[in-house]
């Protein structure tokens, strides 16, 4: 499974392929990165990824938070 620049397979880390399918979701839909980067908080920004139909824990997002799109930049403000 590839990951999100993350060298371990998925199964070793559950939310990996979560975070790659949203990393494509931030890239492919500008609609969705906008409403992402609006949250005002993780748990919000999991509600929304969660209604996109990608189930990903707040903790992972905020560990990832900056590198989900280039530029190293935070995702949302929370």
């Amino acid at each position: 499974m590839a990951t999100c620049d993350l060298p371990v397979s998925g199964s070793e880390h559950p939310s990996a392929a979560a975070l790659h399918q949203l990393k494509e979701m931030l890239q492919s839909d500008p609609a969705f990165a906008q409403a992402l980067r609006a949250a005002a908080s993780t748990e919000a920004a999991a509600q929304l990824a969660s209604d996109h139909g990608v189930l990903v824990s707040p903790e992972a997002l905020w560990r990832h938070r900056g590198n989900l799109v280039s530029g190293g930049l935070p995702t949302w403000r929370g």
